[in-house]
């Protein structure tokens, strides 16, 4: 079976040359150590090669070369710079002219062309490297290497987002062809499917025949028995997200023998894998059988909620931009783990997510719970991952390391499962150097909860001035949060949604849905779901969230039974929006124990979150949603519910709170016990005394820690429960953030002359200002 996209070179036979010690056991930590090689560097490609016949791997970095084993930094060749970014989004390390030595292919969007540099052979001093263009076909995210024809000879497969093709090298076969200067050298560009254009690929044996497929966000392309001159069939058999990381890997996950994929969002939030299931497989089960379901036409409302033959999982939605993904052993028990990062400022701050902290970590699969364990390598600080970066036993210790090129600085992550070499880095890496380790960052302590025009950072303090200096603060808020709720759940508990469907009504405009979904191993969540009649397309959605009613939970959004004015899922549904609303822990149908034994959590908040979390992995996973125009809804409970969610969870895209808040130092004269139930925060009273002024978070930090993502509050005016002025005093700190960030328009507070409800004109007034939203 041909293999997924070369990830490695033939270098990699070093390791074949290691000493082979055992695996460490399956939840083990692996230690990590990160070397700052260039902190100047704004390169975004990199690659291992031994540029010096040293038998030594050294490093390729755009116009540099670092060479092994102090990492001395060389000029290797001029890079040109195109409306601020070097055009050099790719360094495919290949043998172009067959002499021997590795040469260098880029593959580039700003100057939409391919071309390559040789390597000049072993010379005295520094010698640039030429370069050869090979096509100019358009713009191009980046490129991989993959034996496309099967002929044993890697192939260029730029990620094109203005046309598809591959491309082959045609090298002479004269005698003294390993001598050529390399001019003799030619490429054959062979076209693929136009289908394949965009933001995304990936390449592999989807079907299992023993040739080279080529997926991207549509479907995938079947490759024919002659990839040079057959015709490519195309398969649009799922479909995944417009802007996939690049390469989407083709990777048997579950170990089942057929082809999954795993892909990233580039310019959103998170990561997923495509799991390949039987033609008779599905993501729901119909539990109550067709028979019973009153009338209503399965085969109508089933299309809209049931993936089949490809079911997408998400396996971690808490960080942004995976623009590269990579496939390596780091553990050492014989199977691929993901490798990925963030990329720095892909899109200059514009995109969901973009403006936070820099981030690597690596996944392994668990196939008993088919959940992932993440294990964090790097968080913060200049240390990230862009376009081109490469998984490779840097240091020839016998583990993988990460080489990571960002414009933000180029890193070695050095693998330490094996303990150290010895093996030195240059100055920069060692005034650097950092030990990752899996222990809870320090919490910053702020003096008060309002004052977003400072940032602090270990003793020091200075002004808060950029978007990504609120990033920054994000992550301390959501810190500060979870010393309150508890710990945000890692991956390991995301199993699969399992949805069933236990009953489906119609009304004049949607079918109601009974279902319910698993959030994590041993537990199930009741909701409705509201889809409406017309699906034209994938529609926007909205997770409602209920007030404090422990007998209607649920159903009250939806409108059945409770007051009128709550029943904002069913009158979103009958506007066209999918409505989602789950029972919170303990209310309605969802029996759930706080005080069992082996409880979790350490607040029910928490758990509703987790539950909130998962609840929007269902709607991204109906063919009837688009998955990037997804709110959230709330009233009371629901409204606080709904900013926490949102504060933790960046795919929801805007979120409308309805007496859901105010400052702390207002609830009942800053007396919280209100908040200190064991289905909402217990700590509050344990470690805070219920004393609004010890709280280590406040209201004002939550929105902000949603901020730039728009917000509206409804905030009537004699609420009995969230004092207004404690609203306003919200508001008034979130001002100078915003204008900051350059949308002082983002949050809207209405203060209609209401008490604790939703009124009407409010509502109304809510809705137009969804609409424009998503």
């Amino acid at each position: 079976m041909p293999s997924p996209i070369c990830l490695r070179t033939r270098l990699l036979a070093v390791l074949l040359l290691a000493p082979s010690l055992a695996p460490l056991p399956a939840q083990s930590v692996v230690p990590f150590q990160k070397h700052l090689l260039n902190s100047d560097s704004e390169f975004s490609a990199a690659t291992a090669i031994d540029v010096n016949d040293d038998g030594q791997l050294d490093i390729v970095c755009g116009a540099w070369w670092y060479a092994a084993p102090t990492w001395t930094k060389h000029r290797l060749r001029e890079v040109e710079q195109i409306r601020g970014r070097f055009d050099d989004y790719a360094n495919l390390p290949l043998d172009v002219d067959g002499d021997g030595h590795q040469d260098i292919v880029s593959v580039n969007y700003r100057s939409k062309s391919l071309y390559w540099c040789r390597h000049p052979g072993k010379t005295e001093g520094e010698v640039l490297w030429d370069k050869t263009v090979i096509d100019v076909p358009g713009t191009s995210e980046t490129g991989r290497l993959v034996d496309i024809d099967g002929d044993g000879q890697l192939d260029v497969l730029p990620s094109g987002t203005s046309f598809a093709a591959w491309y082959e090298i045609v090298r002479p076969g004269s005698a003294d062809a390993a001598s050529s200067d390399g001019a003799r050298v030619s490429w054959q560009r062979h076209e693929l499917p136009a289908e394949l254009i965009g933001h995304g690929l990936g390449a592999g044996d989807v079907n299992g025949d023993g040739r080279m497929d080529i997926v991207c966000p549509r479907g995938w392309a079947e490759g024919p028995v002659d990839a040079r001159h057959g015709r490519w069939q195309w398969h649009p058999e799922f479909r995944l997200a417009r802007d996939c990381g690049i390469p989407i890997l083709c990777h048997d996950v579950d170990r089942d023998g057929d082809m999954d994929l795993v892909w990233g969002r580039g310019h959103n939030i998170g990561l997923y894998w495509t799991e390949q299931v039987g033609p008779q497989q599905s993501s729901v089960q119909l539990t109550a059988g067709e028979q019973e379901l009153e009338g209503v036409d399965w085969q109508a409302v089933g299309p809209h909620l049931t993936q089949t033959k490809w079911l997408t999982h998400a396996i971690d939605t808490s960080w942004a931009s995976a623009h590269t993904l990579m496939l390596a052993d780091i553990d050492g028990d014989g199977q691929d783990d993901v490798v990925t990062g963030k990329r720095y400022l892909g899109h200059d701050g514009r995109d969901p997510g973009e403006n936070d902290p820099l981030s690597v970590q690596w996944y392994r699969f668990q196939p008993d719970t088919g959940t992932w364990h993440k294990q964090q390598i790097s968080s913060g600080g200049s240390c990230g991952i862009d376009l081109d970066a490469s998984c490779v036993d840097l240091d020839g210790d016998g583990d993988i390391d990460i080489l990571a090129p960002a414009r933000s600085g180029l890193h070695w992550l050095e693998n330490l499962r094996l303990g150290r070499t010895g093996q030195g880095s240059d100055t920069a890496a060692a005034k650097d150097s950092a030990a990752a380790t899996s222990t809870a960052p320090q919490v910053e302590a702020y003096e008060t909860h309002d004052n977003f025009e400072i940032l602090l950072q270990g003793n020091r303090q200075r002004p808060l001035a950029t978007a990504g200096d609120h990033g920054i603060r994000r992550q301390q808020i959501l810190q500060q949060m979870e010393l309150v709720m508890g710990p945000l759940p890692q991956p390991s508990r995301r199993v699969p949604l399992a949805i069933q469907v236990e009953g489906v009504e119609d009304t004049t405009k949607y079918w109601r849905v009974k279902l319910s979904y698993a959030p994590e191993a041993g537990d199930r969540v009741p909701a409705y779901l509201l889809v409406p009649h017309e699906v034209p397309q994938p529609l926007p959605a909205m997770l409602c969230l209920h007030q404090t009613n422990f007998e209607l939970g649920k159903a009250e959004p939806c409108g059945l039974g409770g007051l009128p004015n709550l029943a904002f899922a069913h009158e979103l549904a009958e506007a066209g929006y999918v409505c989602l609303a789950p029972d919170y822990p303990s209310f309605a149908d969802y029996q759930y124990d706080f005080d069992a034994e082996g409880e979790p959590y350490v607040s029910g908040s928490m758990k509703a979150i987790w539950n909130n979390i998962r609840a929007v992995d269902l709607l991204q996973s109906l063919p009837c949603v688009d998955g990037d125009r997804i709110g959230a809804i709330g009233h009371s409970l629901g409204g606080h519910n709904a900013l926490y969610t949102a504060a933790f969870e960046q795919r929801l895209r805007a979120v409308i709170s309805s007496c859901g808040f105010n400052a702390f130092e207002h609830y009942y004269g800053g007396d919280l016990k209100g908040w200190s139930s064991a289905r909402y925060m217990p700590r509050i009273a344990s470690r805070y005394a219920a004393d609004a002024r010890q709280m280590p978070f406040d209201f004002p930090e939550v929105l902000a820690a949603i901020a730039p993502r728009p917000m509206f509050v409804n905030a009537p005016l004699q609420d009995s429960n969230f004092a207004v002025v404690g609203v306003r005093q919200c508001q008034d700190a979130l001002a100078p953030l915003l204008k900051m960030l350059g949308q002082p328009q983002r949050i809207v507070f209405a203060y209609p002359p209401a008490q604790h409800d939703f009124p009407t004109a409010t509502r109304q007034q809510a809705y137009a200002w969804l609409e424009q939203q998503l």
